[in-house]
């Protein structure tokens, strides 16, 4: 088959067909053509040799081996197949292609159309117009086009997505039925007739095309279509509104009407609170088959992701959280589930089954869950018992190693704890979990948010050694100790000052420590006496010197062994303007030194 333009300056265009007669051309578009094909090849493109009867009757050979039509939508540009539907027709083995006959016809929108003179119209095409303008005549009268009775018996009809949709138009002989909706419809119709059928195909709209995609399960493209085109969740016709076009026009539709912009849709502003309810059901309910559909096939990573997307209420959540988790497919669906409470909420046991289910396989990710899981989510207290029993158990502790890593569930643990206590209203537990773990800017923090340096006061050594190593004890010089305990000391100094936490229980708790905390010893006795606290807001600087000054007097005999070792210059300070060390105690630790100033 060949295409050409004889007009001047024009381009020729030449289409072949290999795999088939046409036995119906028409335009459907400026630039799609519409072509009724009579296959000559298989779908394994071998030949279809022709086979007729070896006694044919009244002369007419009859063929027992033809194929189904296709209508194919041909670029004329590019040459392109864009789109091709088989048509089940009867006992298309037997037909040719002379057999199958293709017309048009277009019918305008009702509102737009005039009355016409008759006449003119009707020498030319007989009465044609006035039949388009008033479809239902076509298929509601005794004139239809009629089938015989096997009609069909081939199959269902198969309407795959492309921009035609074809189906029968055939009705019983009984007058007075109503039209065929895609007779009806505004915009190019196309009529395939064989001595048995008569097939109706008219351009396929978004619903259209939603319609077959559900029939045919492709939920993914039509959760997808309805995403990108909401307007494709139409309300019923005993609802929809009497719809009018937003610029009213006074010209006649035509073919050219269709053909201007197939794109371009009216609207009507951006939708009713209804409309948009009803997408959000839609894309809801068909979600929900998407998910089902991949874990019926075994894609569950797949499905997770999808859930995360598609799955907008709790109860859907909640019935598939369950599904994932008794299918043992924790690890799928975890990520997925939903950071922000849901409204109506999704059921705090939910979250809590599957945090235990990673507190007890796997602790790395039990933490993750924690850090993005607003603790609103799931029961405080129910998460926190489980941990607590836990680590009471003796599974977990200090000693154990996982992936050569000692005591790394133990601490994510310990952690987790904390975290939980202070959501839970508990920050002084929260403190001794940071103590022990030695996390010293968490334990700060808890400290001076909210003035809790009376929760250590039975540890204060444990207090000291927040930001200092096993290490650092046993080799650090005096410089990197005093760096590394000077915000603990100051805090202890100002909770001095305020009588929370007493120098006597310091003191004593450090002496029963041994040489070991004798530097600490000392540098809480300069602070107190030097005044070095932390909190501004206590009084002027030189009554808390004087107060500082006061508190180390209780101390005498030590602060002189002390500031003897370790600071001669503030010894000499503290020899001048200090009368509560005994003397003699004094003079001795002066002469064992040498510290012959001091002595004088």
């Amino acid at each position: 088959m060949e295409i050409r333009r004889d007009h001047a300056n024009s381009v020729g265009h030449r289409l072949r067909f290999d795999d088939c007669i046409v036995s119906g051309l028409s335009l459907y578009t400026p630039s799609l053509l519409a072509v009724l094909a009579y296959r000559t090849r298989d779908d394994d493109n071998n030949p279809v040799v022709p086979a007729t009867q070896t006694t044919p009757r009244r002369g007419i050979h009859h063929r027992q081996n033809g194929l189904p039509p296709e209508l194919r939508l041909i670029d004329v540009v590019t040459k392109d197949e864009v789109d091709v539907d088989t048509l089940e027709v009867s006992r298309f083995e037997s037909l040719s292609a002379a057999d199958y006959h293709l017309s048009t016809l277009f019918v305008p929108p009702v509102q737009m159309t005039k009355p016409m003179r008759r006449g003119t119209l009707e020498a030319i095409g007989g009465g044609l117009w006035d039949v388009g303008a008033n479809a239902t005549r076509i298929f509601s009268s005794g004139a239809s086009i009629i089938s015989l009775p096997n009609s069909g018996d081939n199959g269902k009809t198969s309407t795959p997505p492309g921009s035609v949709s074809a189906g029968k138009a055939s009705v019983p002989v009984k007058r007075g039925l109503e039209a065929h909706p895609a007779a009806t419809s505004t915009g190019l119709k196309i009529f395939i007739q064989s001595p048995y059928d008569c097939v109706l195909a008219a351009k396929r709209d978004p619903t259209d095309h939603l319609t077959w995609l559900l029939e045919h399960q492709k939920y993914e493209a039509a959760w997808e279509l309805i995403d990108k085109h909401p307007e494709v969740i139409t309300s019923t016709p005993e609802q929809q509104p009497d719809e009018t076009p937003s610029t009213p026009s006074q010209r006649r539709a035509s073919l050219a009407d269709f053909f201007a912009d197939d794109s371009t849709t009216q609207t009507t502003g951006s939708g009713s609170r209804a409309h948009n309810s009803a997408v959000e059901k839609e894309k809801r309910r068909i979600g929900d088959l998407w998910v089902q559909q991949l874990v019926s096939i075994g894609d569950w990573a797949a499905a997770g992701k999808v859930a995360g997307r598609v799955l907008g209420t709790s109860s859907r959540w909640e019935h598939w959280v369950w599904t994932f988790a008794q299918a043992g497919h924790f690890d799928e669906i975890t990520p997925h589930i939903p950071r922000k409470q849901l409204q109506p909420p999704l059921p705090s046991i939910v979250y809590e089954v599957v945090l235990g289910h990673y507190l007890i396989n796997d602790r790395v990710r039990f933490k993750e869950l924690l850090d993005q899981w607003d603790p609103d989510l799931f029961d405080i207290a129910s998460v926190t018992a489980a941990i607590e029993g836990k680590l009471k158990s003796g599974d977990v502790g200090e000693e154990t190693v996982e992936d050569d890593e000692q005591g790394r569930d133990w601490r994510i643990l310990l952690e987790a704890l904390a975290k939980l206590y202070v959501a839970d209203g508990r920050p002084k537990e929260a403190l001794r979990c940071y103590v022990r773990l030695q996390n010293a800017d968490a334990a700060m923090a808890l400290i001076r948010d909210y003035h809790l340096v009376g929760a250590v006061a039975d540890d204060i050594p444990g207090f000291l050694l927040l930001r200092i190593s096993r290490e650092q004890m046993q080799s650090a010089p005096l410089a990197e100790l005093e760096e590394a305990s000077s915000e603990a000391v100051h805090l202890l100094v100002d909770e001095a000052y305020k009588g929370i936490v007493r120098p006597q229980v310091v003191v004593d708790q450090l002496q029963h420590k041994g040489p070991s905390f004798q530097p600490f010893l000392f540098f809480y006795l300069r602070a107190l006496w030097r005044g070095e606290g932390t909190d501004t807001g206590i009084g002027t600087v030189g009554r808390i010197a004087m107060e500082g000054k006061s508190l180390v007097g209780d101390f005498g005999d030590l602060a002189v062994e002390l500031f003897a070792e370790y600071d001669r210059p503030l010894l000499m300070e503290f020899l001048k303007s200090s009368e509560s060390y005994a003397l003699g105690h004094a003079s001795s630790i002066c002469e064992t030194r040498q510290y012959i100033p001091e002595l004088v």
